[in-house]
């Protein structure tokens, strides 16, 4: 539901709320809040991933036209993709998966029992 605000236009709060993720999510911004981060590589991860954030939630508004979001949703892939790759690790085939046994843990809700997995 939209409730006009009183002393700013709808234009005029979509223009502001833009340039408010614009400022936020510039390179520069986004550089400097990835310094949290350990090493270079987790950097740019950061850098990527603030960027697919801002694709994917920024541009894509109520009042957003739909040629607007099929761009945003483009560049939204492709930067997912090009953020998996970062994360992507060699495969590990000495590794085993957990085996996880279920057993019935305590009572839920209306004396409903519950599953409960415990690795062993």
């Amino acid at each position: 539901m939209f409730t006009p605000h009183p002393s700013m236009s709808s234009d005029e709060i979509r223009e502001r709320t833009q340039s408010a993720w614009d400022r936020f999510y510039n390179m520069r911004s986004i550089w400097r809040r990835s310094a949290c981060a350990p090493s270079l590589k987790a950097r740019v991860a950061f850098c990527f991933l603030s960027k697919l954030y801002r694709q994917m939630y920024a541009g894509t508004g109520i009042s957003t036209d739909s040629a607007r979001r099929k761009k945003s949703k483009i560049a939204a892939r492709w930067t997912a993709c090009q953020c998996r790759k970062l994360f992507q690790a060699k495969p590990m085939p000495e590794l085993r998966s957990p085996d996880w046994q279920l057993h019935r843990g305590q009572p839920g809700r209306a004396g409903e029992a519950s599953p409960l997995y415990i690795l062993e």
